[in-house]
């Protein structure tokens, strides 16, 4: 547009709000005026154009109210809005299904966003969390030598900081004759809060963890011991050590990686200030500077490990002259580095809590996608199905002069309405079933984890998305009817029944997909439940902090073995599914191969007590002393050496060289996802228990279990008065080892029998399309002689190679999906042709009842009332 034309954007607010008659002499002046001004100053005359316009803007020249509707954006809307209203009222069963089929689907797209959103925060409340790593030890291992934080600050100019962390810890807090069993306390030194920082509600944060018995405490557990009074300066005993209390700290969130109820100063005993480099026992966090290249610093860490932990290494193993023959030989050490933001979805076993399963989040967010697609595919569906019924009043429309954007956008309105009223019960329902979720999930979900300003957004994405997937199709498929072949009640043909057919077999490989993926994880957690252990696990009661009754562990034993109940009693620093510390070992021989198995000190009793098979020699005896330098080792350690002889073989640590005296049959040492692995027993007897500790006293049972557990009770207080009893069996803690897969087994079921229940609302609705448009073929059928059982064949015989198209997509992509998520697993299901059959099956009799009533209600029909309606 040059200067010389006159703006058109004030003129048309003019007409838009003027009174007709006012309109067109005012424009006609404010028109002469501009080209009078336009000449000698073109900028001026266009802001005086818009200005001028403005100047009218008055009370007298305004139109009325009722002026404002017909040709405007908003008097289309009020009459669209009527037209939906007074069609949504005609045609109540369709619009009920749809409104309960997107609901349901919104609903289970809600409850699913919270918990992805809830994963995803994890750690973001940390200020400095670009900039902190976790240092790992050969790729995958969490535990790194305490000197190590301090060496690489000393090093390397780009950490800025770090700190190191030990736990979590199970403990037990005495206080003025109280005992108190609380978890969740860990080991840190003084720098944590540098790194890790927290909102102090007493005590100062410079000065606390710097002293060798320091505690701070969250306010939940600074409550729980102090109801009342002034917290710092007091004085607590954990573990049998006394601490003073120096700090009270705001509970962290639940979204950390780094879980704590209370923090201990670290131990100044001399293998932890000084220790020793192939020690590993903390978890090493670095703040690292922001222009630091993060590549860079690993690369430095090889020449780390040459100056610090190779002089060890090549002292403890003679047979290597140089760090490069030992990794010649294929043994590693080596450090790296892990982002903190990564460590809860993409490292969750290098979290301090519980990690998420990244592959689960995204199984869970793909379902959550696929029943919003269901539901959408539901309306489309729907809304062609009815198509027949909407096509007179279409061509009326344009008759009277309607064109297609119009006719879309009364459809799109439609849509948006019936989209919007399920986006409210959809909110109404993820409330209500809200307890539940969290029972599952095991989550902690509220009201305004859904509702909040935050997620607006979200359901107004959801809203529009939805909307728009649901609506576009059967809009412009309606306002495509050619306005002569409306009237007469035909309806486009070809391309839509085509489309119908896609989404149809789309839906059914949807459905297909997620019920032989429901199978499959129910199939492999039937598995996991229902191993062979090698274990007697049933009867075996597991007693936490033996060490209590060092002293009187005679006199318990016996006192606990005077009812016949208990054949059995025994200890051990550990157990299979509680967890087992690796040791490193080397044998002693011409290979000197070195492994780290898992190490565990147990007295003779323990044979008898876990139910262990040898498979030969013997294992330990009470009766000899030299049992301690005696060895007991598990069948894939002899395999991992490969040896055929293992009786007599040496294995060697620091503090000597072990005889192996026994092999036993392998037996679960925790997940199935782990699989066997090396075992080495070591005896122990009064001295070893004082040094490495029986942790665990277990107690085989034989006999009635209540009676059983009431003697355990009743001896402990005897032994013990006043201090807890922490005890459960061990069948408890390998079952709870599946509580995660468990959980998701659940929760994946669930939602896909809802992805199902809405695909069958659409394969209702669908069905009752097809009949529709066969009516009178089914009605001229039955007059000349057809029975219902040959209609209905005809009928599924359509919904039949759709099911089988589906099956062409869905088993493919099942198998694929299926085989990646089984190889987290070393004891795993075979992919066999029932996995895929059953689902089939099921999913054929679900498809063959929906029509088959369907069928029977248009085929009971009076034929002579479908070939009169004409």
């Amino acid at each position: 547009m040059t200067s010389a034309n006159p703006p058109k954007l004030p003129f048309r607010i003019l007409r838009w709000f003027c009174k007709p008659w006012y309109a067109e002499v005012i424009e006609g002046d404010l028109l002469e005026l501009y080209h009078r001004q336009v000449a000698t100053h073109p900028t001026k005359a266009r802001l005086a154009a818009y200005m001028n316009v403005i100047r009218f803007f008055r009370w007298r020249y305004i139109k009325d109210l009722e002026d404002f509707q017909p040709n405007t954006p908003f008097g289309m809307f009020k009459t669209y809005f009527k037209v939906t209203m007074r069609s949504m009222g005609k045609n109540k069963v369709q619009t009920t299904l749809n409104i309960l089929g997107l609901s349901m689907a919104i609903a289970a797209c809600l409850l699913i966003l919270i918990h992805i959103k809830y994963q995803f925060a994890f750690d973001k409340h940390l200020p400095q969390l670009e900039n902190i790593y976790r240092v790992t030890l050969n790729e995958r291992g969490g535990n790194t030598p305490a000197l190590l934080v301090k060496q690489m600050q000393a090093d390397y100019p780009e950490v800025l900081n770090g700190t190191r962390i030990s736990g979590p810890l199970e403990s037990v807090i005495s206080l003025q004759g109280r005992y108190i069993r609380q978890g969740g306390g860990i080991y840190a030194d003084s720098t944590f809060f540098d790194l890790f920082p927290a909102t102090f509600l007493a005590g100062r944060s410079g000065q606390v963890l710097s002293g060798p018995r320091d505690v701070v405490l969250t306010k939940r557990v600074s409550d729980k011991l102090f109801p009342n009074g002034e917290v710092v300066g007091e004085e607590i005993n954990v573990d049998g050590d006394d601490y003073r209390i120096t700090a009270v700290i705001e509970n962290p969130p639940a979204t950390s990686s780094i879980p704590y109820e209370f923090i201990l100063s670290m131990p100044r005993e001399s293998w932890v200030t000084n220790g020793w480099w192939t020690g590993n026992n903390f978890y090493s966090y670095l703040l690292v500077d922001p222009n630091a290249n993060i590549d860079q610093l690993e690369g430095k860490f090889p020449d780390f490990v040459q100056r610090y932990i190779g002089p060890e290494i090549l002292g403890f193993y003679d047979a290597y002259a140089t760090l490069e023959d030992y990794f010649a030989e294929g043994h590693q050490y080596s450090f790296g580095l892990v982002p903190m933001k990564d460590i809860h979805l993409h490292h969750p076993r290098l979290s301090l809590g519980t990690g998420a399963d990244y592959q689960s989040i995204l199984t869970f967010g793909g379902v959550a996608v696929f029943i919003l697609l269901i539901a959408c595919i539901n309306y489309v569906n729907m809304a062609t199905a009815r198509s027949s019924l909407r096509a007179k009043e279409i061509g009326m429309r344009k008759v009277m002069g309607s064109v297609k954007s119009l006719i879309a956008q009364q459809f799109l309105l439609e849509s948006f309405v019936i989209t919007f009223i399920a986006m409210v019960a959809g909110l109404v329902l993820a409330l209500v079933c809200l307890p539940y979720f969290n029972q599952v999930s095991l989550g902690s979900y509220g009201i305004l984890d859904i509702v909040n300003l935050q997620n607006a957004l979200w359901f107004f994405l959801i809203l529009i998305a939805t909307s728009l997937l649901s609506g576009i199709y059967p809009a412009l498929y309606l306002a495509s009817f050619r306005p002569i072949a409306a009237l007469k009640g035909e309806t486009v043909k070809g391309g839509g029944s085509r489309m119908r057919s896609g989404l149809v077999i789309f839906q059914f490989s949807i459905s297909l997909l997620l019920m032989v993926g429901t199978y499959i994880v129910y199939q492999q957690i039937s598995l996991m439940s229902n191993r062979k252990l090698g274990l007697a696990t049933e009867q075996t009661y597991v007693i936490r902090d033996a060490r209590k009754i060092a002293g009187d562990f005679g006199a318990f034993k016996n006192q606990l073995l005077s009812q016949a109940t208990i054949s059995q009693v025994g200890l051990a620093n550990g157990y299979p599914s509680g967890g087992m510390a690796d040791w490193n070992y080397t044998s002693v021989d011409e290979d000197q191969i070195q492994l780290s198995p898992n190490n565990i000190f147990v007295s003779s009793e323990i044979l008898e007590v876990w139910g262990l098979k040898l498979q030969s020699g013997r294992f330990f005896s009470a009766n000899l002393g030299t049992d301690t330098m005696n060895i007991v080792v598990n069948e894939t350690l002899v395999k991992t050496l490969g040896w055929e002889e293992p009786l007599g073989k040496m294995l060697g640590r620091s503090e000597g060289h072990f005889k192996i005296i026994g092999v036993v049959e392998d037996f679960a040492l925790g997940s199935a996802k782990s699989g066997n692995a090396p075992v080495v027993f070591r005896y122990m007897n009064d001295g070893v228990f004082d040094i490495f500790g029986g942790d665990y006293l277990m107690v085989k049972i034989d006999g009635n279990l209540r009676d059983a557990l009431e003697h355990i009770e009743a001896t402990w207080d005897r032994f013990l008065p006043n201090y807890p009893l922490d005890g459960r069996f061990m069948d408890d803690s390998f079952q709870a080892l599946y509580d995660g897969e468990r959980r998701f087994g659940l929760l994946f079921s669930g939602f896909s029998v809802l992805a199902i229940v809405i695909a069958s609302i659409g394969l209702f609705t669908l069905s009752a399309f097809v009949l529709e448009r066969k009516r009178k073929e089914i009605a001229i059928r039955k007059v000349l002689g057809a029975r219902v059982g040959q209609i209905f064949v005809r009928i599924i015989a359509y919904f039949g190679r759709l099911i089988i198209a589906s099956t062409f997509i869905a088993v493919p992509v099942a198998f694929y999906l299926g085989h990646d998520w089984l190889d987290n697993y070393e004891e795993r299901i075979d992919l066999s042709s029932m996995i895929f059959v059953i689902p089939l099956a099921l999913l054929a009799l679900i498809s063959l009842v929906t029509v088959a009533l369907q069928t029977y209600r248009m085929a009971a029909n009076n034929p002579l009332d479908s070939l009169k309606e004409e």
